[in-house]
């Protein structure tokens, strides 16, 4: 097997410990045991027999630390699935991190000619742009967040917005 050819997943952490997902045929994996940790299952079993056969996966990664691994992955919807059937109180936050942080990242990452999403960490926040055409686009409602605490902020963000008009 060459593993040169074997997809990479990508890294997130929520609460210090990892998530890895990835794009395979457009659409989003995520590795089930780095899942169950996030959500505090102690077994991987129990959970795949919670989700339906399409939701599930066997898949040869490539990861940077041990080489080439055999995992099972879950599908986007697969994670949404477990994350509301095992919900107590972080799982709200694990939910909205996973669908507005790791699923746009990951689509964004997944190559092509198209605008991605990145979120880029910008003082104690992160801040969304997109990356287009070799250029980063700020969303005008971002502003605020993104002057607060500077020079310009003292002549006020829409002042600052006017003068790069």
């Amino acid at each position: 097997m060459d593993e040169s050819t074997l997809p990479t997943p990508l890294y997130f952490f929520h609460n210090y410990r990892p998530l890895r997902a990835l794009l395979l045929d457009d659409q989003v994996w995520f590795v089930l045991d780095d899942l169950r940790r996030l959500i505090g299952h102690p077994s991987n079993e129990r959970l795949s027999k919670r989700l339906e056969d399409d939701q599930l996966c066997t898949q040869w990664l490539r990861l940077d630390d041990v080489g080439s691994l055999e995992r099972v992955l879950v599908s986007e919807s697969g994670a949404y699935a477990l994350v509301f059937h095992f919900a107590h109180a972080d799982l709200g936050g694990l939910r909205r991190w996973i669908s507005t942080r790791v699923v746009p990242e990951v689509r964004g990452q997944g190559g092509g000619d198209g605008p991605r999403q990145l979120c880029l960490s910008w003082g104690r926040c992160g801040v969304r742009v997109l990356d287009w055409q070799g250029q980063l686009w700020v969303d005008m409602a971002e502003l605020p967040r993104l002057v607060r605490g500077s020079a310009e902020a003292r002549v006020g963000w829409r002042e600052w917005a006017r003068r790069l008009r």
